[in-house]
């Protein structure tokens, strides 16, 4: 793996699991009901963070389709964490293999749309998503809590009980 992306690598490995962890013990009533009413479901913001890791494999060179619908909202059908949770660790498997394949070139190679605080490269990019990842994550914990649900755990063990395929 390049040198330059390794935390990166390593934060994205974190938000997989962290993002598990924030679905832990939650029901798809849960996943789909809103903490606020003009607030975002916890299954709204892990299909919009599917969509994100999607994009940034296709930034990468390496689109694979996306079986969430877009936009999964109230409008759409309901998608079940089932679903979100395939789906999520079918792109979070498939994202890890582009990075470990990307090269100083490719790192400072020109991006078409460069996110906010990016430099314009497909580096700059990259440590973005990395960001609103995490940003997200935190959004997800919190409106774990306001659910009624205790705090995510920080547990990288897929066995611990309370962990969704456990």
């Amino acid at each position: 793996m390049h040198p330059a992306i390794a935390p990166l690598a390593a934060i994205l490995r974190l938000n997989t699991e962290l993002l598990l962890n924030c679905l832990a013990t939650l029901d798809d009533r849960a996943a789909h009901s809103r903490a606020a009413s003009s607030g975002n479901s916890v299954a709204f913001l892990v299909a919009h963070l599917i969509d994100s890791r999607h994009r940034l494999a296709a930034m990468l060179g390496a689109p694979t389709a996306n079986p969430i619908p877009s936009g999964a909202s109230d409008g759409a059908p309901m998608v079940t964490l089932v679903q979100l949770i395939a789906a999520w660790e079918a792109v979070s498997a498939h994202l890890a293999v582009c990075i470990e394949r990307l090269d100083t070139p490719a790192l400072a190679s020109r991006v078409d749309r460069a996110y906010p605080g990016s430099d314009g490269t497909l580096l700059g990019n990259l440590a973005f998503l990395v960001q609103h990842e995490s940003y997200h994550l935190g959004q997800l914990g919190l409106l774990r809590r306001q659910l009624g649900y205790p705090a995510m755990g920080y547990s990288l063990d897929p066995r611990e009980p309370g962990r969704r395929g456990a």
